[in-house]
């Protein structure tokens, strides 16, 4: 009983004195849902810099993203800079979304609301869908695969 008492003592007084000996790292899938925030509070600051840092700029890099059958990485650099510089306001909200992941590996796909605000004042909107891959390198998560897509608008 006394080594008991004694063992967790020891524990408390250790967890509140000294760095923790084991490193429990958050699940995968909580890093892809923190990341999905990321990316969507850079875009609505409208920061090309910010957003530019999420990818991993590897040669053989392929995104699919709305209007073009794909896009590398030179590609998805352009078009980060026109579709931020189109807009002067961006509001992106999820609906539904799901992660995953092991090791260094994550993903997330989500379907999303997203309001737009020209710099002329023009207002539009429209819902779409969002997946990502993902690695951790250096310890940081970078986009090494991602497609965005936009139903068809209804007429």
């Amino acid at each position: 009983m006394y080594s008991v008492v004694l063992l967790i003592a020891i524990g408390v007084w250790h967890s509140n004195n000294t760095p923790a000996v084991a490193d429990i790292s958050e699940p995968v899938a909580e890093s892809m849902r923190k990341l999905s925030k990321e990316i969507f509070a850079a875009y609505e600051s409208r920061d090309t810099t910010a957003l530019k840092k999420f990818y991993a700029k590897q040669p053989e890099a392929l995104f699919f993203w709305e209007r073009k059958m794909k896009y590398t990485w030179q590609d998805l650099d352009i078009t980060i800079d026109a579709l931020v510089s189109a807009a002067a306001k961006l509001e992106l909200t999820t609906s539904e979304f799901r992660s995953g992941g092991s090791g260094d590996t994550g993903w997330f796909a989500a379907t999303f609301h997203i309001e737009r605000v020209t710099p002329e004042g023009k207002k539009s909107s429209s819902d779409g869908r969002w997946t990502v891959i993902a690695e951790k390198r250096d310890g940081r998560w970078l986009i090494v695969h991602e497609h965005t897509s936009f139903p068809v608008p209804k007429p």
